[in-house]
This record gives structure tokens, sequence and C-alpha cells, in this order.
């Protein structure tokens, strides 16, 4: 991964920052880009100064073209390129289908599926145009295939997002760029800490997931390491579930 730039999105924590550590462990440049930019660049310094690889914070609204195209221009202002790109950035409001406004509707839609439209068609540009090939990885979720009452914005969103990575695999292998997506299980993330380390939820992850533990944000990282680097050359349009075996149970 050295001399490789990784553009993540929505990293400056939960599993945009966990795959952000497991490429800076293996010695890439991680651009993190998110919504909070003080956040963003702290994280960057905490990268930069845990794994001694250059990192770079940016402010970033995914849903906003220009801010997009911004991120992107400022990367290969700095680091000369664009390797990969990681669309992590995502929202679940968790509110019921009945009780929901349009406008969370269309914020949820915005951001998890718009906004990677937007980060890949700009991104994938600039790979074309240095002609070296890249890699982009979607982070999807189990919820593009199963949702329920308090996510059907979030399913759709991610079904969605499925099929858009999909697409683009479709439009970009002639180019030497391959698209595929990870679908988190249960992970562990500081959003999600407050109902996963209740008892009866922990409870629960170790009766109903094989593995039997919560997974944590590196495992979905450890993954987009394997789609990113030159191994996984000839694999696009898949999606990789990283669940521990959970959906493998019939119960």
């Amino acid at each position: 991964m050295k001399e490789k730039v990784i553009i993540i999105t929505g990293a400056a924590k939960g599993i945009g920052w966990g795959t952000a550590r497991c490429f800076a462990a293996k010695g890439a440049t991680v651009v993190i880009a998110d919504m909070n930019e003080q956040a963003a660049e702290a994280s960057a310094h905490q990268l930069a100064t845990e794994y001694g690889t250059p990192a770079l914070g940016i402010g970033c609204d995914v849903t906003n073209r220009e801010q997009v195209e911004a991120m992107v221009q400022r990367t290969v202002e700095t680091f000369g390129h664009v390797d990969v790109l990681v669309n992590n950035a995502g929202i679940c409001p968790f509110v019921n289908v009945m009780e929901m406004e349009p406008a969370i509707w269309q914020r949820t839609i915005d951001v998890n599926l718009n906004g990677a439209f937007h980060c890949t068609q700009v991104a994938a540009r600039e790979m074309i145009q240095r002609g070296k090939g890249g890699r982009i990885i979607f982070i999807t979720s189990l919820a593009e295939n199963i949702t329920g009452p308090a996510q059907v914005d979030y399913g759709a969103s991610k079904g969605g997002l499925r099929m858009a990575m999909v697409g683009f695999a479709t439009a970009l292998g002639q180019y030497g760029i391959t698209c595929n997506a990870i679908a988190p299980g249960m992970i562990l993330t500081d959003m999600t800490r407050f109902h996963w380390e209740k008892p009866e939820n922990a409870a629960y992850i170790k009766k109903r997931v094989p593995m039997g533990r919560i997974g944590q944000p590196e495992d979905i990282g450890k993954a987009a390491v394997f789609l990113a680097s030159d191994d996984a050359e000839y694999i696009s349009g898949i999606t990789v579930r990283v669940d521990g075996g959970y959906q493998t149970r019939a119960d």
C-alpha cells in the first residue's frame, strides 16, 4: 500500500476511522474526509503521529458536488493522485417509515446514495485521466437485503448503493478501475456502543453470530485493504459480507 493515496469519506470516526487505521498501518497515505472538518483534521493528525505516514483531513459534505470536487482536487494538489476511494459516509436516522417526514427520507438518500455517486464520479474521472487504474469501495450494509420498519430509508439507500456499485463496475472496468462493496454486519462503534453493550444485546450477539463476537471497525478495514490491493485486481462488481457469519444462519 505504500505510495498509494486513499480517500475515505466519513472517516473521522467509526468504520471510516477503523478503515483509515488499517490503510495507514500498511503505509498508505490517507485522506480523511468528514462533515466535521475539525474532527477530520484531528483524526488525520492522530493517524500521522501513530503510523508515521502522510495524512490529510478535509471537511466535505458528500451531498455537495462542489465540496466533493474540491476534496478530490485538494488531494491531487497535495499528494499528486488518487488511487483508492472508500465511500463510507452514511447516516441512519432510525425513524419508523409510517412516521417519517419526507425530508428525513430525502436526507438519507442524499447522503448514503447520492453522496457516493458524486464522490465516485469525480474520483473516477481523476483516475481515468491519470491512466493507471484505481479501486473504488462502497460500504453498504446487510440492510441492502434485509431491513425493518425503522430502517426503510436506510435499506433503500444501501440497496441502491449496491446497484450503483455494480453499475460503476461495468462502466469503469475498461479503465482498470474496480468497484466492489463491503456489507458490514453488527459493528461496535461510538454510535452503536450504547446499544450493543447492553447485557441482553451482547448476549444476542454471542448467540446469533457464529463467530461469537461483535465486529470491530478494523474488520471492515481489513477487507477494504484487500479489495484495494494488487491481489484483487480481477475482482469487481461484488459485495463482500463482513458479518461474522450472521447471514449464514437460518434461525
